[in-house]
């Protein structure tokens, strides 16, 4: 920490951190006073360090970012300077950042750190204006509490046993071997002649006395797209899929595109498998052991508090100056071998608590279906075989829901899947593409969820309605947080067009001039509205997930703080429904029952038409671990 400044649009001091010692400022900015800042996360970390808490503060950051929640990155940009001349019409000079790192407090650098705090009052007045027009104000309330959270987790990182972490390493590329002799020996059986794909040695080694290998051998180098390309198409596989960022049509290798194309050829296994082990190589190998910090031990890395339309938290991203790119902690593998790898410190036992069936209960509870409602209520309690039970109605039968958990575990893993495209938006066509399904299979799944869920049925239809009468998601009407459809005045000019006349017109050019501007908007809105109204009905119940885990976290920080357990309970990992942190062995059965009561109270609070429980992992003899189990 090189300098603090504070300060008003009348006055600002700057504190020398390498000759003053913040901890003399720790009463002030640990009183009731109102702190306002920019990127708030950033700052808190330092003052964290030494054990420096602000009560209450305000993220200008943050004000303006949720006002922007559903536009494309980049389309307005969230830097003080650019709040500073839209707000109030100044240009602040950002030059002569990132000097202090070099050149110290200079009367140059002193008067750049001291404007910077000048004006965040007054872009805090001006944003209130705003964010009061938008019924935004509640939820920035949220935001601003959980960003000093969110700034702990950051700070508190996670412990990595680096031998465990090594052993792995060793087993993930011995599975990545073993993957890419089978794929290998798949192309040799299969096109042991093809000299695109394989070669056959016939001359050897002059000098070699025993017998040379004259067997084929696969020649694909499988991290090149163009030479697997013609081998996946010449098995008949469909590559083709939309460039995002050209909007165009493109070759694909990926996985994803791979996958539901099973029934095409027996490659897409071997394919597949490669693939799936190939990225965890990759991903989390040696990178995760070069990250460590030499001070804590332990891995940190960088949360996004509004990393999505959903309020959902990213975790990942670059520091270009350090030129690190941070690990993302919400995206690791949920096997039993990687997980055991994240450690508590000695003396500490590892807590993980887990909403159990988040997105299902929610979806209940929001819908007010009926039939979800009276199982999650009354019955087994189990969605996934519900839906199994609708979908695969011939196989199933009259089967109790409580057994077909058992009976048919591979039907029900194939409805879960089905469960959350359609509860999220997709449709018979959705079916049909990810799951490589004809037509008439895809909608006959479909109308089996929808004809069996009514309640389901009935919201989405108030969802599309909903989002294209205002222009925004409600993304829950107990916070007030919302996202906007970035181009809803573009959809609306459009859709005043419409009229008997005008689809006469429009059919014409259609047919003679497919590219002509009437006919591309017409593309534009439909494309448009069917993507917005699919947000519609997905945002909400992802949204209210992330706040669950939101008002969990915010008052299980207020208790650690009430207690005198900063530095002591630390919070670790939050991948969306969980919550995983360290206590002292000592108060960790405390800990752990604190934690569950704040996340089922959390959960009550937003699912009100039945239980949103949470379930809290402990070893076989119902101790708590040191590690990270699930």
């Amino acid at each position: 920490l090189l300098s603090i400044q504070l300060g008003c649009r009348d006055f600002q001091v700057v504190i020398d951190c390498k000759t003053i010692d913040v901890s003399y400022y720790k009463e002030y900015l640990e009183s009731n006073r109102l702190f306002i800042g920019w990127n708030l996360k950033f700052d808190l970390k330092f003052l964290y360090r030494k054990s420096i808490i602000p009560n209450r503060v305000y993220d200008d950051y943050l004000a303006e970012k949720m006002q922007w929640v559903g536009y494309p990155s980049g389309q307005h940009s969230l830097s003080l300077k650019s709040a500073g001349y839209n707000y109030l019409n100044i240009e602040l000079d950002k030059t002569v950042r990132g000097k202090i790192i070099y050149q110290g407090l200079t009367e140059e650098t002193i008067k750049y750190s001291a404007n910077d705090v000048a004006y965040l009052e007054d872009i805090r007045d001006k944003q209130l204006e705003k964010l009061k027009e938008k019924g935004l104000l509640t939820a920035l309330e949220y935001e601003n509490r959980f960003v000093r959270v969110l700034s702990y987790i950051e700070y508190c990182g996670v412990k990595l046993d680096i031998e465990r972490w090594k052993r792995k390493m060793d087993n993930d590329q011995k599975i990545l071997n073993e993957k890419l002799n089978i794929l290998n020996k798949w192309v040799e059986e299969h096109y042991p002649n093809d000299k695109r794909f394989c070669k056959i040695d016939l001359q050897g080694y002059l000098f070699q006395e025993e017998a040379f290998d004259d067997s084929p051998q696969c020649i694909i180098n499988w991290n090149s797209p163009q030479q697997v390309i013609p081998l996946l198409e010449a098995e008949g596989l469909n590559l083709l899929v939309k460039d995002k960022e050209t909007g165009g049509m493109k070759k694909s290798v990926d996985a994803k595109v791979i996958k539901p194309q099973k029934d095409k050829s027996d490659i897409v296994q071997p394919y597949t498998e490669f693939s799936e082990a190939q990225k965890v190589v990759s991903t989390y190998g040696e990178e995760f052991l070069k990250q460590i910090n030499p001070v804590s031990n332990r891995l940190h890395t960088q949360y996004n508090q509004i990393g999505a339309d959903t309020y959902r938290v990213t975790s990942g991203g670059i520091d270009k100056g350090n030129k690190i790119k941070y690990i993302n902690f919400l995206n690791l593998p949920a096997d039993a071998e990687t997980r055991a790898c994240f450690i508590a410190e000695d003396g500490n036992a590892w807590i993980s608590i887990d909403y159990a069936g988040q997105e299902s209960a929610l979806l209940a509870s929001i819908a007010n279906d009926e039939l979800m409602l009276k199982e999650l209520n009354e019955g087994s309690g189990d969605i996934h075989s519900l839906v199994a039970s609708l979908v695969f109605k011939k196989e199933i039968g009259d089967t109790p829901l409580r057994e077909i958990k058992k009976k048919f575990h591979n039907l029900r893993q194939i409805a879960k899947g089905y469960e959350f495209l359609v509860a999220y938006g997709g449709d018979a066509n959705t079916i049909q593409q990810n799951y490589g399904k004809s037509k008439e299979e895809a909608e006959q799944i479909y109308n089996s969820y929808m004809n069996g869920l009514k309640g389901v049925q009935k919201y989405q239809q108030f969802c599309r309605k909903d989002v294209m009468d205002k222009g925004y998601i409600l993304l829950n009407p107990l916070t007030g947080h919302k996202a906007y459809i970035y181009d809803y005045e573009i959809l609306m000019e459009i859709k005043e067009e419409f009229s008997t006349e005008f689809w006469d017109k429009y059919n014409q050019l259609k047919a003679s001039n497919p590219n002509h501007p009437i006919v591309e908007n017409v593309r534009y809105y439909f494309k448009r509205k069917s993507a917005s109204e699919k947000q519609s009905i997905n945002y909400r119940i992802q949204a209210t997930g992330a706040f669950c885990l939101r008002v969990a976290l915010i008052n299980f920080f207020d208790w650690i703080l009430k207690n005198d357990l900063f530095n002591k309970v630390k919070i670790s990992i939050i991948p969306y429904d969980e919550i995983n942190c360290e206590a002292p062995k000592e108060i960790a059965e405390e800990v752990t029952s604190k934690l569950h009561y704040f996340m089922v109270k959390a959960g009550s609070y937003f699912c009100t038409r039945c239980k949103l429980d949470a379930d809290i992992s402990r070893l076989p003899d119902g101790t708590l671990p040191t590690y990270w189990i699930h």
